[in-house]
C-alpha cells in the first residue's frame, strides 16, 4: 500500500458536503432499510418516519416529488441526515485497504445507534423539528418515542451481527460488536452528564471537553475503529494504523461538537434559526461555558442575572453575544477546533493509508471545521 502524505497546510476551497458522502450514499442507505425490510409493526412505521424513508402515514417519500428532479439513489435526501458516521466507517475501512462492502453491517449499525440518540435528545431538549420535520415524539407522544428508539438500537446491535455473512473473521466480528457496545455505553454517559450540568453556571472547560468526548466523540470514534478493524481483519501489522484512525475519529468528534456549538451561538440562517438561538434555549455549549470560566465582576454578575430569570429573550440575548465578544468567546472556540484538527492532521501524515481515502479523510475534517450547518 502506497504512503500518503499531507501537505503542510490544506485550505478547503468551500463549505460544500465533501463528495464522498455522495459515493457511499446508496449503499448505506440499502444498508440501513434492509434492517427494518418486512418488519409491518406500526413501530418500525414510526422508525422509517424518524429515519426520512417515509411520512407520517407511513407513505413512502418521493425524492422526486420533494425536490422537483428525478429521483436518484445518489441524492441526499435532507429528511436522512448527513450520514457522516457510516461515512467515516466506510472511509476508514478504505484507508486500511479493506473493501467497504464487508463494514457495511457496521456502518448501518452506528447510524442506527446515533438516530437511537437523536430521538431520546428530541425528547430530553423538547426539540420539536429536525430535519424540518416534526420529531417523533411530536407525533406519536414520549411513550412510544422513548420505545422506538429503544428499539431501533436493538436493531442496531442485531445489524452488527452480519458481519460474519460479510465475510468478516468471527474474532473481529466479536471484537466489532463489542466496540460498538462500548462507544453507545459512553454516549449515554455523556448524555447524562449534559443533563447534569443543566442550569449550571460553574461548569469548566475541561469538565466540558470531557463530556463531549463522550456524548458526540465515542460515536465519531467509534466509527473509525470499526471500520479500521474490519478492513484489517485484525492483522498485526495494521495496529498502528488501526490506533492512529482510532485517535483521528477521536479528534473529529470534539472538532464536530464545538463548530456544532460555534453554529448553535453565531450560526443564523444556515441552520434555519436565528443567531443566540442556544442561548435562548440556556443550552450548556462550550461558548457559554467559556464565558462563565473567562468574565469578571461586573460581566460575570450580569450573565449570573440573565441565566438565571426565567427566559433569555431580546436585549439579553444581545448583551450575552456582547460579553462573548469582548472575550473573544467565538474564535477562542474555533481555536480549539482548529488546534485539534492539526493534531489529527499530523497523524494521518504519519500512517501508511490508501493514498485515496487518505485524501478523502483530509477533506471531511476540512469541512468539518468550518462547515455551516
Amino acid at each position: 500500500m502506497p504512503e500518503f502524505s499531507l501537505p503542510a497546510a490544506a485550505t478547503p476551497a468551500a463549505t460544500r458536503l465533501p463528495s464522498v458522502f455522495a459515493r457511499h450514499q446508496a449503499v448505506v442507505g440499502a444498508a440501513l432499510r434492509a434492517e427494518l425490510d418486512g418488519k409491518t409493526l406500526p413501530i418500525y412505521d414510526t422508525l422509517r418516519y424518524y429515519m426520512g424513508w417515509a411520512d407520517i402515514n407511513g407513505g413512502p417519500i418521493n425524492r422526486s416529488s420533494q425536490n422537483g428532479v428525478a429521483e436518484n439513489d445518489s441524492a441526499q435526501n435532507p429528511a436522512e441526515g448527513k450520514r457522516l458516521r457510516p461515512t467515516l466507517c466506510l472511509l476508514a475501512c478504505e484507508a486500511v485497504g479493506g473493501d467497504p462492502a464487508t463494514a457495511l453491517p457496521a456502518a448501518a449499525a452506528i447510524e442506527m445507534v446515533h438516530n437511537f440518540s437523536l430521538i431520546h435528545d428530541d425528547i430530553e431538549d423538547g426539540d420539536r423539528t429536525r430535519h424540518h420535520r416534526p420529531t417523533l415524539w411530536v407525533v406519536w407522544g414520549e411513550p412510544v418515542a422513548i420505545v422506538a428508539g429503544n428499539g431501533l438500537l436493538v436493531v442496531a446491535d442485531l445489524a452488527v451481527h452480519k458481519l460474519l455473512a460479510a465475510g468478516v473473521s468471527t474474532d473481529t466480528a466479536v471484537a466489532a460488536g463489542h466496540i460498538l457496545t462500548e462507544r453507545y455505553l459512553s454516549m449515554m454517559e455523556g448524555q447524562y452528564l449534559d443533563i447534569a450540568y443543566e442550569g449550571r453556571t460553574d461548569v469548566t472547560v475541561d469538565e466540558y471537553l470531557a463530556m463531549i468526548e463522550r456524548k458526540t466523540g465515542a460515536l465519531m470514534k467509534g466509527a473509525v475503529e470499526l471500520g479500521a478493524i474490519i478492513g484489517s481483519g485484525g492483522a498485526s501489522d495494521s495496529e498502528h494504523a488501526v490506533d492512529g484512525l482510532r485517535a483521528v475519529g477521536d479528534d473529529l468528534g470534539r472538532i464536530f461538537q464545538i463548530r456544532d456549538d460555534v453554529l448553535g451561538i453565531w450560526g443564523g440562517p444556515a441552520l434555519g434559526k436565528p443567531v443566540g438561538a442556544d442561548i435562548k434555549r440556556k443550552k450548556n455549549s462550550l461558548p457559554v461555558v467559556h464565558v462563565f470560566e473567562h468574565a469578571r465582576d461586573a460581566q460575570r454578575s450580569e450573565l449570573q442575572r440573565i441565566y438565571t430569570g426565567d427566559e433569555i429573550e431580546g436585549d439579553d440575548v444581545e448583551r450575552v453575544l456582547e460579553v462573548m465578544d469582548a472575550l473573544g468567546t467565538r474564535n477562542w472556540c474555533q481555536d480549539q477546533a482548529e488546534i485539534r484538527w492539526e493534531q489529527a492532521h499530523e497523524r494521518l501524515a504519519s500512517l501508511r493509508l490508501a493514498s485515496g481515502a487518505a485524501a478523502e479523510l483530509l477533506e471531511l475534517g476540512e469541512y468539518l471545521l468550518i462547515r455551516e450547518a
